[in-house]
């Protein structure tokens, strides 16, 4: 007698019945119709990459969430992406003959070797857009006021735009690297959930009063927007720097044109995904998820002219993170 096969699939791996299967690929289209009729150009970046490339300058990173194999055919390693915006500033670099602006938005599927605290999965179908080679502040609230509109678009509202500056981030733990710390994930880990228990237990691993404090500020500075007007105060010991990073993402929030339905919230402690950001960050939640439905920010591109960074800014969302929010026919 035949042994029925017991069609198991690997931990954090799903199949998308219907309908859910044609409501994603709605979400998808839908998507791409948008950015497209903004003046995006599509592409569709591959699969697969060679290790030693993934990810560009945000390589070290990117390659901790990869799947890698052994190709047979160049005797290389291989690495299934865990991230599309990277190879897209890739195709911006190396496949696209401007040094001007460039548009280009993306959708596929993305793999990784961890399994998402969103939905549980170590697969996902990840859309995005972004803009190279336009440093100005009208590219982020572009790419701020699209995100909204995404989400708007697939039928979500009452959205919460969280805004806040990896730059801040990246002054304090420059601050804290002074000491030589060896526990840099500890102290990240810690903001990322606001625990003031978490950082005071910091205090016996080199970190000085001060610097305690410092992060225990930090870990508090989020709200409304006059929430800026404190963290001029508790984040001076930081100097001109921080005071610049504040002042702009004061003046994104004064520019920005959203929907009466969008509140702001300052969040200038946020941790944000990817390492890889360096300037204004932007999330979107609504009350009924217990995650960001979009993420993005500012970012160095690859470069095209030697020793003359890209200025980059994107988002990206998760559609199987979306699809159980959005109100579509």
């Amino acid at each position: 007698m035949a042994t029925k096969i017991d069609w198991n699939l690997p931990e954090g791996v799903e199949e998308i019945l219907p309908p859910k299967a044609m409501k994603v690929e709605k979400l998808r289209r839908k998507l791409i119709d948008l950015y497209v009729s903004s003046g995006y150009e599509f592409i569709l970046p591959p699969l697969i990459e060679f290790s030693e490339t993934l990810g560009g300058e945000a390589h070290e990173e990117l390659s901790s969430y990869a799947f890698t194999f052994e190709d047979e055919l160049s005797g290389k390693n291989l690495s299934i992406r865990p991230d599309i915006s990277e190879q897209a500033s890739r195709i911006d670099a190396y496949r696209i003959e401007s040094i001007k602006p460039v548009r280009l938005c993306y959708a596929g599927d993305v793999v990784k070797n961890k399994i998402s605290p969103i939905h549980r999965s170590r697969t996902t179908i990840q859309v995005g857009a972004e803009i190279y080679g336009d440093h100005s502040m009208d590219a982020d609230l572009e790419s701020i006021q699209l995100m909204i509109k995404s989400l708007i678009n697939l039928g979500i509202d009452t959205i919460t735009l969280s805004l806040g500056h990896a730059g801040l981030i990246s002054l304090v733990m420059e601050e804290l690297g002074k000491n030589n710390l060896s526990h840099i994930q500890d102290i990240e880990a810690a903001l990322s959930r606001k625990s003031q228990s978490d950082i005071r237990a910091l205090n016996n691993k080199d970190l000085t009063e001060d610097q305690i404090n410092l992060l225990l500020d930090l870990c508090n500075l989020y709200g409304k927007k006059e929430i800026i007007d404190s963290a001029y105060k508790k984040l001076k010991i930081l100097g001109k720097e921080a005071k610049d990073y504040l002042s702009y993402l004061e003046r994104v929030v004064e520019n920005l044109d959203l929907d009466e339905r969008v509140k702001i919230h300052i969040d200038l402690g946020e941790v944000h995904g990817f390492r890889y950001h360096n300037g204004i960050v932007f999330s979107a939640f609504i009350e009924n998820a217990g995650y960001c439905l979009s993420k993005g920010g500012r970012y160095d591109g690859l470069s095209k002219v030697e020793n003359l960074p890209r200025s980059a800014v994107g988002f990206d969302l998760d559609l199987l993170a979306v699809v159980n929010f959005a109100n579509i026919p």
